[in-house]
């Protein structure tokens, strides 16, 4: 089955090194929801449920996600942080941006999304409760992953809390094949603990998905 996260990878990482404006990112966000869809089996709405427990939002949180890509995680995590919540968006596709605003404004949702790269985030010091990275930072090259968790930080108050979901653990005993080839395959999570706790995170706690063969880390910005 073809993996829409490995087909992302592959477009994003050429311009990756040197930001968003080099780096077009994906070009095909109807194909991207398809093929989504298709490897949650039909249960998309509940892959992305599992991620926003774990990101313990809460009513009045304001969230910045990450590669947003589509929207789709943005406007479910728009309804948990209600009422007086807020979400806002990131991503270095101008094409996956263009559809998440549109279902946004199908929604009547007002959330921003922003073209940014992760290693330089356009927003003032402190100004999240909560922050999310879902199968972006196996596109990062390692040398500026250390940056976008030091952003990560900045954004966040003490306290705030940071989820991380990618592709982590041996390669030999990954269970979902989409764990397992190219970008995917050379990424740990859990290799990211030590560049957390130098970011300025603590209670740092993870853990598999059972998604996707995909796994989390989740921390607190001290």
């Amino acid at each position: 089955m073809t993996d829409v996260h490995h087909m992302r990878s592959e477009v994003r990482t050429a311009g990756a090194a040197i930001g968003p404006e080099a780096n077009k990112g994906i070009g095909f966000p109807r194909l991207y929801d398809l093929l989504v869809l298709m490897l949650t089996r039909g249960r998309d709405r509940a892959y992305r449920e599992a991620l926003l427990d774990l990101a313990g939002l809460a009513p009045g949180f304001q969230l910045l996600d990450v590669g947003c890509g589509t929207g789709t995680q943005a406007i479910s995590a728009w309804r948990r942080v209600q009422p007086d919540g807020s979400v806002v968006g990131v991503d270095v596709s101008e094409k996956m941006l263009a559809a998440a605003r549109r279902k946004a404004s199908r929604a009547g949702l007002d959330i921003p999304f922003h073209h940014a790269d992760a290693a330089a985030l356009p927003f003032a010091d402190g100004r999240f409760d909560a922050v999310t990275f879902t199968t972006v930072l196996h596109m990062v090259p390692e040398p500026r992953r250390s940056l976008c968790l030091r952003e990560a930080a900045r954004v966040l108050p003490p306290g705030g809390r940071l989820l991380l979901v990618d592709y982590a653990g041996p390669v030999s005993e990954r269970g979902h094949m989409s764990a397992k080839h190219g970008l995917h395959g050379q990424f740990d999570l859990h290799r990211l603990r030590e560049p957390l706790a130098e970011a300025g995170f603590e209670r740092i706690e993870g853990g598999p998905l059972n998604w996707l063969g995909l796994h989390y880390l989740r921390a607190v910005r001290s």
